[in-house]
């Protein structure tokens, strides 16, 4: 092979070989490492044996095979200097300087490498060449808390990296200045640069950076005793870490058969030289014989590589088979435990939901008591919250199994947002005089009358958003705005924003406030909440395609806001909104009220005598079908969870006689886990269990029979 050739080659595998370390291809680029020192050496030239190595040690050292770094690298170091080539010494012995520091621990011999090289970068006067070890020599120096040293080699390194414009070097840079201020107790200052950092790669997902900054600010928040924000964070490093820790076993397996192609590769050099040096002399007497034989080293070369290739890929297949086999194993365990805890939510809540529907029950009976005392109606009142607010816990939890089982499933109807904007606004308006606020409500006329909407959600959103204004709202305003950001003839893009002038969040608070149970904190309002409100909206908002967005400062209140694009209904549908008539007759109806427990029994049948209906009352659904075999009745309230008989079997055998008479199932159940089998054998409606008087007259006159 001529020069010339071997030159075009080398220049075409030392930039393979570099792509590859790259894209962290490891064994890839270690294969043209070795490609280059063997031609190097072919040529004997020592700027492509500095080159090879050096590519070596850098494919190495992403593993933190120190050892083999170190080797590499003064083999480099070596060529180098014999090339006479100043910055490949100079970036040599800047490698150095890592195994020592990084590897070794030898922090006085890393800064010693990390100095050689800069004073030649300093002399030969290249300003690129200087970030490295200047950076390096900064970075040493926070690890050992050296602060005011380092901060010098710091500024120098901040400026250099904005010349580069590598991203990489720049964040790094920024990391190891927050680093600093967090050394200094000036936690403002490294909190905005970790962020910065945070915001240049996340998303390109540059994993060694995300792990060390997010570290860095968990260390930096627990310092300052804030518990909340040291554990979002470090749950980020140990996501991130997880990440690049699965990435280096895979990397640990490519070097490990990089290792082994290196090892056949020096043996099959051996082989082949003492080969080439017999075949010469047999050249001399018989040429044929020469050209044969080489003949036959290409074929056996071309089959062994052949059979090594196939027996790698049989491995690797092996391999692959093996972990699909365990991320199969372990996708079903996990589908299997979010089965059970799903479970284990929608039992739990079904038995607090129904000593619950006592306490507000009965609360609400008494409440309704003109003749009750002042004080006992303030007592009340208070047991009443305190009912209500365990009830919107249990809800809650159960919306966030129920989300995250992929229970929840979105129900488009034509929906009328202004009235529904006006409705939801009017229904905080005894929260909001209580704090004196003043509650805004902002439509652009040109919303369309009728749009496709899952009302519902929609609806439980703006609760939690509107409800997470008032509780941190005082002595000011709230407003609800729904904006058009585009329309056409079919479809509509809207901007729904809840802006308050209330205390706002904090800026630590701000990243983590989507989480579940995350509290912006006592020091801000003593009634918290749940923490789960802001995570429900977060998750239906995705179902929906859409994301929720903040805008807060402290002090100066908070914006969330989010974009829905639905479809625009036609006018006409406007009067399918309104077919049902709630208006019947009241005229004397009698009623079946189903229900097990003495204390339901009680709060049920008052419920009906305050909205106008006579009742009677058995214990289980045998007696329930009995009575109804022998009375008329104009409905039936049918708890589901009774002995003897219970809801679901006691309605299949009324149905076989009676297929008029309506029947409301009562339930403490989650409604969608119970919905469509009680509509399939023969129940009219369905309502939760605690009932309240609005939502148990409505349901009632909508099935009642004209």
């Amino acid at each position: 092979m001529a020069n010339e050739t071997i030159n075009d080659s080398l220049l075409a595998y030392k930039k393979r070989s570099s792509d590859f370390l790259a894209q962290y291809k490891i064994k890839e680029s270690l294969d043209y490492a070795i490609k280059i020192i063997d031609l190097a050496y072919q040529i004997d030239s020592d700027t492509y044996k500095t080159i090879g190595h050096y590519l070596m040690a850098s494919n190495y050292e992403i593993v933190k095979d120190f050892k083999n770094v170190e080797i590499h690298y003064k083999e480099s170091l070596k060529y180098s200097k014999q090339a006479n080539d100043s910055i490949r010494i100079l970036r040599s012995l800047n490698g150095l300087g890592n195994v020592y520091s990084e590897g070794y621990k030898n922090i006085d011999k890393g800064l010693y490498y990390y100095n050689q090289s800069l004073q030649i970068a300093e002399k030969i006067n290249v300003e690129s060449e200087k970030l490295a070890p200047i950076l390096n020599i900064g970075w040493t120096y926070i690890d050992e808390e050296e602060f005011d040293i380092a901060y010098p080699y710091l500024k120098r390194a901040e400026k250099l990296a904005k010349d580069s414009g590598d991203i990489v070097a720049i964040c790094d840079v920024k990391y190891l200045l927050g680093r600093y201020y967090v050394g200094k107790n000036e936690m403002q200052k490294a909190n905005k640069l970790f962020n910065e950092v945070i915001e240049d790669v996340e998303e390109k997902e540059i994993l060694s950076v995300l792990t060390d900054t997010y570290k860095a600010k968990s260390d930096a928040f627990k310092k300052q005793d804030n518990i909340d924000s040291a554990y979002y964070n470090i749950n980020k490093y140990l996501y991130y870490k997880d990440k690049l820790f699965d990435e280096e076993k895979l990397k640990r397996i490519e070097i490990a058969n990089a290792s082994f192609s290196l090892d056949k590769f020096q043996r099959e050099l051996e082989v082949t030289t003492k080969e080439k040096e017999y075949l010469a002399k047999i050249a001399k007497s018989n040429k044929l014989i020469t050209i044969i034989s080489i003949g036959l080293m290409l074929m056996l070369a071309g089959i062994f590589f052949f059979y090594r290739g196939y027996r790698s890929k049989k491995k690797l297949s092996k391999v692959l088979e093996e972990k699909n086999e365990q991320l199969i194993q372990a996708k079903i365990e996990a589908e299997k435990l979010t089965s059970i805890k799903s479970q284990f939510i929608s039992t739990v809540s079904h038995e607090l939901r129904t000593p619950l529907y006592g306490v507000v029950g009965i609360t609400t009976l008494l409440l309704e008591d003109n003749e009750i005392q002042a004080k006992h109606k303030k007592l009340l009142n208070s047991l009443k919250f305190s009912g209500d607010y365990l009830l919107d816990l249990i809800n809650k939890v159960l919306k966030i199994s129920k989300i995250e089982s992929n229970a929840e499933k979105l129900t488009k109807t034509p929906t009328n947002l202004l009235q529904l904007s006006q409705n939801l606004l009017y229904s905080f308006e005894y929260q909001a005089k209580n704090r004196n606020n003043e509650l805004i409500l902002e439509v652009q006329k040109e919303l369309p009358e009728v749009l496709n909407v899952d009302s519902l959600k929609l609806s439980e959103v703006l609760i939690n958003l509107i409800g997470n204004s008032a509780k941190f709202t005082e002595n000011g305003k709230i407003w609800l705005r729904v904006k058009i950001l585009s329309i056409d003839k079919d479809q509509i893009t809207i901007r729904y924003e809840v802006e308050d002038n209330g205390v706002g969040i904090p800026e630590d608070k701000k990243e983590f406030v989507f989480e579940k149970f995350s509290q912006v904190g006592r020091e801000f309002n003593k009634s918290e909440g749940t923490g789960l409100g802001l995570s429900i909206v977060k998750n239906l908002l995705e179902m929906m395609n859409s994301e929720i967005h903040l805008d807060s400062k402290e002090g100066r209140g908070t914006k969330f806001y989010f974009d829905l694009t639905l479809e625009v209904i036609d006018e006409r549908g406007e009067n399918e909104l309104n077919l049902e008539n709630s208006g019947i007759n009241q005229k004397f109806r009698r009623i079946l009220v189903a229900e097990d427990n003495k204390i339901n029994q009680i709060v049920t049948k008052n419920l009906l005598n305050l909205i106008g209906y006579e009742c009677t009352i058995v214990e289980n659904g045998f007696n329930a079908l009995q009575m109804v075999q022998k009375e008329d009745f104009d409905l039936i309230l049918m708890d589901l969870n009774m002995p003897y008989l219970n809801g679901i079997e006691a309605t299949k055998r009324i149905r076989e006689f009676d297929q008029t008479t309506p029947i409301i199932a009562l339930t403490a159940s989650e409604l969608s886990e119970v919905k469509e089998e009680c509509l399939e054998i023969g129940m009219n409606d369905i309502i939760n269990k605690p009932l309240n008087k609005n939502d148990l007259r409505d349901i009632i006159a909508k099935n009642l029979l004209p």
